[in-house]
């Protein structure tokens, strides 16, 4: 009896260490118990104020790559198909949103050519602009859906300089997933603008015939791209400078053409230089103001580095001077002048 006794205690003991002992052990987390997520591929995005159109992209965070070729983690598409319901509000610059936004159509990509619309699949988007909510199918197989709004061109459309914000944002509300581990990301939201032609944004060239003007673009640019440096006028079309929503290009169309296919045409094109930027200051909201743009440049030893250029800009009608410094691995400009129009 004492020997039963015993050992049913030491039974109790053990039973009692072994919870005590497993008290912080923690379960290994199976990576398909993670749900997919869907999510708003973009911050924001905007267009001339003039435009007929604009979209939004709803994507899929990237996971673990499966076959593990993919270090960063990769898209991995869905297994079925699922519906997202989104939202279109907080207008600014006008109170009736189907005033501007007229209608929407979705697709998505299945080449560099073709679209879903192409092959008449219907992603059975529904837009009501008077309560500015939506569903749109996102199907299996697919790493995103672009839905896109046809708009009014004459709603904003003026001769004025806007100062005040035009524009919308667009947020998932949910997702129809059924048996499929699926939600969204409700944090993230897409801030649409409609962008004032009469303030900076838009497209403007600069004179090659100028000397001056030709040598000040060289010497500025020349610093990040050395096809630049080595231009001659005799080898250029035409420069132009783009400001876009948050982004700023600098284009050389060279006279040197090349032929291209596109989707089994082929073309003919003159061949180009680009050079882009993002901004991190602009003051749009004034007619002359501080900017400043960064973007990356590959070295030679295939390492990546940064350039910078800040300065000022002035507008008087088309017209517009900037005035710019640039800095990039170690070297820097002087303060050069650009005069250009639209």
């Amino acid at each position: 009896m004492n020997t039963l006794k015993y050992y049913a205690c030491a039974l109790l003991i053990m039973l009692a260490a072994c919870d005590k002992k497993n008290d912080n052990v923690i379960s290994p987390v199976v990576e398909n118990d993670f749900p997919q997520i869907l999510l708003l591929a973009d911050e924001g995005d905007g267009e001339l104020e003039d435009e007929e159109e604009f979209s939004f992209v709803i994507t899929l965070a990237d996971r673990i790559d499966p076959d593990r070729e993919e270090l960063g983690g990769k898209i991995v598409p869905l297994t079925a198909d699922v519906t997202v319901h989104f939202e279109v509000g907080n207008l600014e610059g006008f109170d009736e949103l189907p005033a501007y936004v007229l209608g929407a159509t979705a697709f998505y990509e299945l080449d560099d050519c073709t679209t879903s619309e192409d092959t008449d699949v219907d992603l059975n988007l529904v837009f009501d602009p008077g309560t500015g909510l939506g569903s749109v199918t996102f199907p299996q197989g697919v790493e995103e859906v672009e839905v896109v709004f046809e708009t009014s061109p004459d709603l904003f459309d003026d001769d004025e300089f806007n100062t005040t914000a035009r524009g919308l944002e667009i947020r998932l509300v949910s997702v129809d997933a059924g048996t499929q581990n699926v939600v969204i990301n409700t944090a993230n939201t897409f801030e649409y603008q409609a962008l004032d032609d009469e303030g900076i944004y838009g497209a403007y060239e600069l004179a090659i015939t100028d000397a001056e003007q030709f040598a000040h673009f060289i010497s500025l640019f020349g610093l990040v791209n050395e096809d630049v440096a080595g231009l001659s006028v005799a080898d250029v079309e035409a420069i132009e400078i783009e400001v876009e929503y948050g982004e700023f290009k600098a284009v050389v169309v060279l006279k040197e053409t090349e032929e291209i296919d596109e989707c089994g045409e082929i073309e003919t094109v003159n061949k180009e230089i680009e050079i882009e930027g993002e901004f991190e200051e602009l003051e749009d909201d004034q007619l002359e103001g501080a900017l400043e743009f960064v973007g990356d440049v590959e070295l030679e030893s295939g390492a990546e580095a940064e350039f910078t250029y800040q300065g000022t800009f002035q507008l008087d009608g088309d017209r517009l001077t900037l005035i710019l410094q640039g800095e990039f691995d170690g070297e820097e400009t002087e303060e050069i002048t650009l005069i250009l129009n639209k």
